[in-house]
């Protein structure tokens, strides 16, 4: 059994056209599923419009209080020029320190970025120096063991600094220890402590 489509501009109208018959407006609006209010739109609407008026609206507002001003972004723009590697929060702070008032952060960046005066940032890589690891990769079992701080939290007796060994190719863990005497710089007795 095929699905049964309906045109949604055909069943307003259909409520519409009904609606200006109806001795029962309620009844025929949870006939239809709507509440009174949305009923009432829509034959009002029919009303004032006809068959045009049963299409969505757009829900985009018809003017927005927040609207910059040409003047605002021209004075942005200006002092931008001036400050070329400025970002907007600078920029933002000698505008309200100016003019007493400035737009959002979000006004700011969206005009810069519009009028082509930022740049993109450079995603930096991370070096690979000052790492403890070799970068070899485990192939069998006790091939290599890890010897790892994990973090740190608060317990009853203070602060706990849980030292783990572990197998890199099982991740099979041998052994925790709290790690107390870190600060002295004897891994050794960390070591054998955890085993």
């Amino acid at each position: 059994m095929p699905w049964v489509t309906e045109n949604l501009m055909n069943k307003r109208t259909e409520f519409a056209v009904k609606a200006l018959k109806t001795d029962n407006f309620r009844a025929l609006c949870r006939e239809y599923g709507i509440s009174p209010r949305v009923g009432y739109k829509w034959r009002d609407r029919f009303l004032a419009e006809g068959a045009q008026g049963m299409d969505d609206r757009s829900r985009r507002p018809e003017r927005s209080p927040e609207k910059l001003l040409e003047e605002v972004i021209c004075q942005m723009v200006r002092i931008k020029e001036r400050h070329r590697p400025w970002g907007p929060v600078k920029i933002q702070e000698v505008y309200r320190r100016q003019y007493g008032s400035a737009p959002s952060l979000s006004s700011f960046k969206r005009v810069l970025e519009r009028c082509g005066m930022t740049e993109k940032r450079r995603v930096r890589r991370m070096a690979k120096t000052g790492r403890v690891g070799s970068g070899q990769k485990a192939s069998a079992p006790n091939d290599i063991w890890t010897v790892d701080f994990k973090g740190w939290w608060y317990d009853r007796d203070g602060r706990c600094d849980p030292l783990t060994v572990r197998d890199e190719y099982s991740r099979y863990i041998f052994g925790t220890a709290g790690a107390a005497e870190r600060a002295d710089g004897d891994g050794q007795s960390l070591l054998r402590a955890a085993l």
